[in-house]
């Protein structure tokens, strides 16, 4: 029986989230361990954070259940060689903003891509996309730069 792959929300944007997801499921994991070693039929399970439950419920995964902690685990481990993105901003963008970039890209490029976002106010507006290999610069600076003669040839013509 061949195991679907696991989705990933986009709301688990990079591996700093991705990080943060396989810590706190290392955590569960130890304190699932510990109540089944006291044997201790009422357990309270701890709270988990949003991340942690939207990963969940997006996959149908029961977080009281070895086998699918396990399943998260694994998966979450598999994402350390996933592909990734770093995108600059001129300011912060906002998180339904960031939201809606990182479902772009898992719908268009890969559905693991891990989204790092950062912060270049020199740009002034638009952004610098980063990948392994490639620099996609879509910055009003950029545009300036290309555009230098013609914008120069406009002013000097007029006087």
């Amino acid at each position: 029986m061949a195991r679907e792959e696991l989705v990933l929300p986009p709301i688990i944007v990079g591996m700093i989230d991705v990080n943060r997801l396989g810590r706190e499921l290392e955590a569960f994991e130890d304190y699932m361990a510990q109540a089944k070693a006291r044997k201790s039929s009422v357990t309270t399970p701890p709270r988990t954070s949003q991340l942690l439950d939207t990963l969940a419920s997006a996959n149908q995964l029961n977080l009281l259940q070895d086998i699918d902690r396990e399943r998260l685990a694994l998966f979450l481990q598999s994402l350390q060689d996933a592909p990734s993105v770093h995108i600059s901003f001129a300011a912060d963008p906002s998180a339904s903003f960031t939201e809606k970039i990182v479902a772009w890209f898992r719908e268009n490029i890969h559905p693991n891509v891990l989204v790092q976002i950062g912060l270049q106010p020199n740009i002034a507006a638009g952004c610098v996309v980063r990948t392994e290999n490639k620099i996609f610069d879509f910055s009003l600076r950029e545009n300036f730069n290309q555009s230098q003669q013609a914008l120069i040839d406009a002013v000097g013509g007029k006087q």
